[in-house]
């Protein structure tokens, strides 16, 4: 049913909407005795052999009274918040809804209400502002968590309307006329959004999380919200990835100063990921901890999970005090060497410097959203003597907000054990091009040096035996964490 209505119309229609609720309604044709008034309407109006009613659920209501003994339901539409009243003015439903807003139907052949939009400054009458499922513009841009929309003339949306976005990447596509495949727009939906600022012929709309939009897709207006899956939201639209992670902490009993160091970036293909990492690189002043990781890791990857293999470099040393101490064992492919150290009295005794070198070969395996609920381990092995354990890490991620998530992460190797719990922050986006992300937490570390220290002079039982202790050669106490990550 094509509309012509005026603009001035429906604008005089809801300025007398006040006198409307105190007169009759003569749009409206008076209700019947006889008229058999369904039990879910707890409002409703009459327009020639249609009833248009509310229900208490939100939901507008519409039957046939040809036979007004026997209503014929024709359609139902939710509203979106429950009715108070319904009236009507040259021809125009107005329904005045709980939460005082004003929401205005047209009516077709088929009884189907079309809802109608005003508000907008290019819109010359109704008829121009009826939502319809056709484009009404495009994405100039999409960063930082926002998109930006170029509106076609005519096109009349408000703050608070739901947009659709279709994507417009070539994809091949058999064309089943011809048999031969073809390069056409996807049209795919890629995101649905929330318009939060509208002036003139531009829009801005609110990304969630697995969101994409990229310069050149359309928009059209959509019926309803979409239930955003923070826990499992699809890869967004970025390709490289740097991060960096410092974890300073204070040793407890032994004045020295310590940290855990990592570094990672990563490029992120259709369906796979490739990733080069420091993690970690230990720095410990002056007792020294020797601990490097790296290493480089090709994934297959999708949305929900990913696997890979990788293969780097891997060294660690430390003290103990005798042969098998500490996981000094010859046995474990880890070398042994004698060192000479002085006591505080002047004594010399022989401990132990054990180390444990060699290329590694790395297991990768992430289940789960890389910017929702995941859980990634990485495992690594030291080629020395044999495969030998080397380094275990893993981080579990639970998003709470469209912005904020929760982490937990550990790891350890013969050296190194540590664990911290905290928060990232999207500072900057919601997980796709130019995103920025704050990681900040506390935890606690324990870490080996590779310098004996603290050694004493001891009497046994009185004798005249002497045994040397160099301690625990070990570091210990609370860290805390801030990194950052940023996505191109």
């Amino acid at each position: 049913m094509k509309v012509r209505l005026c603009r001035w119309s429906l604008l005089t229609g809801l300025l007398a909407l006040p006198a409307l609720a105190q007169a009759p309604n003569v749009a409206a044709t008076a209700p019947s005795s006889e008229l058999a008034v369904p039990a879910d309407v707890v409002t409703y109006r009459i327009l020639g052999a249609l009833l248009v009613g509310a229900t208490r659920s939100g939901h507008l209501v519409t039957y046939d009274i040809t036979h007004r003994d026997a209503p014929v339901r024709k359609s139902e539409t939710d509203v979106g918040a429950p009715v108070t009243e319904l009236r009507v003015a040259d021809g125009v439903l107005l329904a005045v809804a709980k939460d005082n807003s004003i929401r205005a139907f047209l009516f077709g052949d088929d009884g189907a209400p079309i809802a109608l939009r005003w508000g907008g400054a290019a819109a010359t009458g109704v008829g121009t502002a009826i939502a319809k499922k056709g484009t009404l513009g495009k994405v100039l841009e999409a960063k930082r968590g926002n998109m930006l929309i170029e509106l076609e003339e005519g096109a009349n949306i408000v703050p608070g309307d739901i947009l659709l976005v279709r994507s417009r990447s070539k994809e091949l596509r058999l064309n089943p006329f011809t048999g031969v495949e073809e390069e056409v727009a996807s049209n795919a939906p890629s995101a649905v959004v929330e318009v939060i600022r509208v002036e003139g012929n531009r829009a801005v709309a609110e990304l969630n999380r697995g969101d994409v939009a990229l310069p050149g897709d359309t928009v059209e207006l959509n019926d309803h919200r979409r239930e955003v899956s923070r826990s499992f939201p699809a890869r967004s639209n970025y390709e490289h990835w740097f991060r960096a992670t410092l974890r300073p902490m204070a040793n407890i009993g032994v004045i020295d100063i310590a940290s855990l160091t990592d570094f990672a970036w990563g490029y992120h293909g259709s369906w796979f990921h490739v990733q080069a990492r420091i993690t970690p690189v230990a720095i410990s002043v002056p007792h020294g901890v020797d601990i490097l990781n790296a290493h480089a890791i090709v994934a297959y990857s999708s949305d929900f999970a990913e696997f890979g293999l990788g293969a780097g470099y891997y060294r660690e040393s430390w003290g103990a005090t005798s042969m098998y101490a500490s996981g000094c064992d010859v046995n474990n492919g880890v070398t042994v060497k004698d060192v000479s150290v002085t006591g505080d009295s002047g004594a010399v005794s022989q401990q132990k410097s054990c180390s444990k070198a060699g290329p590694s070969f790395v297991q990768y395996l992430r289940l789960g959203a890389t910017d929702g609920l995941s859980l990634r381990v990485t495992n690594t092995t030291v080629i020395s003597d044999g495969f030998r354990f080397g380094y275990f890490d893993g981080v579990l991620d639970i998003p709470i907000t469209r912005t904020l998530n929760l982490y937990g992460m550990g790891g350890g190797s013969t050296t190194v054990v540590t664990g911290e719990f905290g928060v990232r922050t999207y500072l900057r986006g919601v997980g796709g091009h130019q995103t920025l992300i704050l990681t900040t937490g506390v935890g606690g570390t324990s870490m080996r040096t590779s310098a004996l220290y603290n050694t004493q002079l001891q009497t046994i039982y009185g004798t005249t035996t002497q045994s040397y202790v160099g301690g625990e050669n070990q570091l210990a106490g609370p860290h805390f964490a801030v990194g950052v990550e940023y996505r191109l």
